[in-house]
Parts: structure tokens; sequence; C-alpha cells
């Protein structure tokens, strides 16, 4: 048996996120009305026209608001618009007709979800109770986002006591479209927030890891591997913001396995981002299952979530790359300028079939203001 793979080429072609959420008040007719804030919007797929990983799945919307009222809500009127104030031009392209809601906390029984008009959604409380002024949490999905490519767009959102007169809270967030393969975009509205992604040269080191491919902003070209033989890459990851409430950032592939070609596949390695684990080799027996491995890790030592500095303490800490976002870098205040670096591996044994191996990875940055 030979004890090299003489054709896995590998590259990674990279699609990123921008999901921008801030928080700007506006004038309303009712002087009673209040004001959500904080406020935020986290979609989930940020591609033009999108409507999700799969056909049916759809781009869900993740609203996040505080309450300023203990009212009972009735219902909740959201409207995508192109502007944040003023009349309402609706996103083209947008579509909230087969829009369901997934979750929410809202007070009371009987919720129904209905889309009024293509770029609109409505949620009704059939019998209501009173809705402490704490954080309310809206997830809907099944939505197709608009198709005008690296534009912003404006979810108006507000909450009446009764079936649509009586306003209890408003907000105006914001979200960034970008284009149809979602490259990595600035995004400025009324705050500031840039995500960009640079690529890393060899023998540079990420938690003391060091490299031995030279990555691009949006490849990562491991080339031929060999058996036995390592291959380790980077990125750097910067954002500059003004949100007062910081930032987080994710990693994701569309789909599992993170790596195939016509009939074969390389798995995601068995350290995972709550748990990583030092780097060990593929050592499955038959040909597919577990016999190359791909992995990530992130020399961010204070994650938001979990044990902060799971992945820089000790030696280098690495976890297989999963279906559902996970975090690769956090900060929980305001940042004037900051840089994470994030690092990509890749070993296959002699059972892993040759091939031509190729797959995405999402990476998606979200302030909070």
């Amino acid at each position: 048996m030979k004890k090299f793979i003489s054709s896995k080429i590998v590259f990674f072609y990279f699609a990123f996120m921008v999901v921008l959420a801030v928080v700007s008040g506006y004038l309303v007719h009712k002087v009673s009305a209040g004001t959500f804030t904080p406020a935020k919007l986290t979609i989930s797929d940020s591609r033009a026209s999108s409507s999700g990983a799969s056909a049916g799945v759809g781009v869900s919307y993740q609203f996040n608001m505080t309450a300023t009222a203990a009212t009972g809500i009735k219902r909740v009127d959201i409207s995508f618009c192109t502007t944040a104030s003023g009349t309402c031009t609706a996103a083209t392209g947008m579509s909230t007709t087969a829009v369901q809601m997934t979750s929410n906390n809202l007070s009371g029984s009987s919720i129904t979800t209905t889309a009024p008009a293509q770029n609109q959604i409505q949620i009704n409380v059939g019998t209501t109770a009173t809705q402490s002024p704490t954080a309310v949490s809206l997830l809907v999905g099944n939505i197709v986002n608009p198709s005008t490519v690296n534009t912003t767009y404006y979810a108006r959102i507000t909450t009446y006591a009764d079936v649509g007169s009586t306003t209890i809270d408003t907000a105006q967030v914001a979200f960034a479209i970008l284009d149809t393969t979602s490259i990595a975009v600035t995004a400025t509205v009324d705050s500031t927030f840039t995500f960009t992604v640079a690529g890393v040269g060899t023998t540079s080191s990420v938690n003391s890891a060091a490299t031995n491919v030279t990555t691009t902003a949006v490849l990562i070209p491991f080339g031929t591997l060999t058996s036995g033989s390592t291959k380790i890459a980077a990125h750097d990851l910067t954002v500059v913001s003004n949100a007062l409430n910081g930032y987080q950032v994710t990693v994701k592939a569309p789909s599992l396995p993170p790596l195939s070609d016509a009939s074969n596949n390389i798995d995601p390695f068995t350290g995972t981002n709550s748990a990583p684990q030092t780097w060990s080799a593929p050592n499955g027996s038959s040909a597919n299952v577990n016999t190359g491995f791909f992995g990530y890790t992130t020399n961010d030592s204070t994650l938001g979530s979990g044990t902060t500095a799971r992945f820089t303490t000790g030696p280098p800490k690495w976890a297989g790359i999963n279906s559902i976002a996970e975090e690769v870098a956090y900060n929980a205040g305001a940042v004037t300028t900051e840089t994470t670096r994030v690092g990509w591996e890749i070993e296959v044994n002699t059972l892993q079939p040759s091939g031509s191996y190729t797959g995405t990875v999402i990476l998606v940055a979200t302030p909070t203001y």
C-alpha cells in the first residue's frame, strides 16, 4: 500500500457575512409610546435573494428588544423598508409570505404569524397577559432575502396594546444584504462597523501552531495532502466598531461533511467548540469515515460563551466545524480595532480516497449597539 495520497487538492471558498444591528430612535405620533432599547436584528444568511441553505428552509430573522412597559402586547407589526423612517418603500425581492414563527417569549396564548404584504410580518396574540418590561425575543423563519446586493435595509417594529391603534413601543433595526456569494463589505448605518478578513502566510503562528499554507481573503488552498502530514492555515479577522455592547464572530459550514468531491468526503475533527482538543490524526479504518479531518482554532481567550480560554489554554486546541454557527471571536464592549486570528488544520490517512475536495466556510459578524 502506498503511504501517500497524490491528488487530494483542497480549496475553501469563503462566504463572509456582516450582520448589522443598530438601535436608532425616531419620533412617532403617539407621545406615550416608548422605544425598544437595546434592540438588534441578527439574520442567519446575508446573501442577496437567499432562501436558506436548502430549498424550503428560508432565512431566519432573530429580533431581540427590551420592552419599556408592562402592557400586554396584542399585536406586533414588522415592515422591511429601504429607509429608517418616512414612507416605507418595500425591500425589493424580499418575501415574507411563507413566514413561520420559530420561537418567541411573548406573554399570552394563541399566537399567530401572518404576512399582510411581501415585506411585512404581523404577529397577533389571541389572549394577552402582562408583558414584563424585559427582553423580548422573536425568531421568525422561512423568509427570502431582498435581491439588491450590497444594500442596507431597515426593519421597523411596532407593538400595540390592541389590534393596531394603541402603540406601546417602536424601534428601527438595520441589516446588510451582501452579494449573492456574500463577499465581505463595510456597512455603516449611523454607527460604525467594519468586518474584514485577511490572508496569512506560511511560517506564521496561530496558538503556537506554525502555518505551512498561505491563504488569501477568500481562499484556503490546502493543495495536495499526504498521509501523516498536516496542513495548517490561518486568517486574521479584524473588527472596527463603536458598538457599545461589542460584537461576536461565528463560523459554520453550509452543510456537512465540510469537504467533499463527487462521492467522497473529509469529516469534521472530533473536538467541539465547547470542548476543543489537541490535534489527533484521523484513525478511520473505512474510507470516508474518519479517514480525513478538518478543524479550526481561534486565539481569542475572552470568548463570550462557555470556558473563555478553552482554545488558548495549553497546547493548540481544535474543533470540528459544524453546520450550526459557533463562536470564534467576542468582545463585550466597544472596540476601536481588534484582530482575531483563526486557524484551519487538515489531515488524511492512507485510506482517504483520492479526489479534488472543496467546501465553504461562512463567517458571520454581529455587533450589538
